[in-house]
């Protein structure tokens, strides 16, 4: 591994809050710099499977034809996708809602949003406007995640590290791996850009990296037991 746990608990935070942000907040100081293409050019991540280059792919190429447009333009571009895939008018064509893709009726404030809600509050977050935006938002979720590993770093004792790093890889299971293919499959059919589609692929691509890194990390004192047994 190339990075110390404490350095990847730090580079998973700053990765799924960059994430999240992007995928709340598309027109903030910070994501709208990620429309010149060199975030991508210069992500700090390999590609580990197919969904992360293919992912990168996109975004790297839906950016060269952005960074030669006025300013003012490319990010009406990309805002007419986000508005497109994640507001509408009408029933967005991507909605970014885990209840969307994992109830019967495709209902908002379902049983996984009170699930998130309750994962926010355990890990010290509340929503202030939380019966405005469902809390099983991909963005809210991925900020969850990122509040999540930054507790993990005030952790020193091992075995409460593991039972907070178990949790963080059950929730990627549960509340983000469980519905993102149909989430990416919606945003590649129906963006009218491609940049949320590569977006959305990269993002499904590091999810399953990590939850392998964590299962790395959580199987290491098991590791350990069979060299020395």
């Amino acid at each position: 591994m190339m990075y110390t746990w404490p350095e990847v608990w730090k580079l998973r935070t700053e990765l799924y809050k960059f994430l999240g942000n992007c995928l709340l907040e598309p027109l903030s100081a910070s994501t709208t710099k990620t429309f010149d293409g060199k975030v991508w050019e210069s992500f700090p991540l390999e590609p580990a499977n197919r969904q992360m280059d293919s992912g990168l792919e996109q975004l790297r190429k839906c950016t060269e034809g952005l960074k030669i447009m006025p300013p003012n333009e490319a990010r009406q571009e990309v805002m007419v996708e986000y508005t497109i895939l994640f507001l509408g008018p009408g029933r967005p064509k991507a909605p970014p809602w885990e209840s969307v893709y994992r109830t019967e009726g495709q209902l908002l404030f379902s049983r996984t949003t009170y699930e998130v809600r309750k994962i926010l509050a355990d890990n010290g977050l509340e929503m202030v406007e939380k019966n405005h935006q469902p809390e099983d938002h991909i963005g809210i979720e991925l900020l969850a995640l990122a509040l999540m590993s930054e507790n993990v770093q005030d952790v020193q004792e091992r075995k409460e590290q593991k039972t907070r790093i178990g949790r963080q890889a059950s929730f990627i299971d549960e509340h983000l791996l469980s519905w993102i293919p149909g989430l990416c499959q919606d945003a590649k059919q129906n963006g009218s850009l491609g940049y949320y589609g590569g977006l959305i692929e990269l993002i499904w691509g590091i999810l399953l990296w990590d939850r392998e890194l964590l299962q790395e990390f959580l199987a290491q004192d098991e590791d350990l037991a069979d060299i020395l047994g």
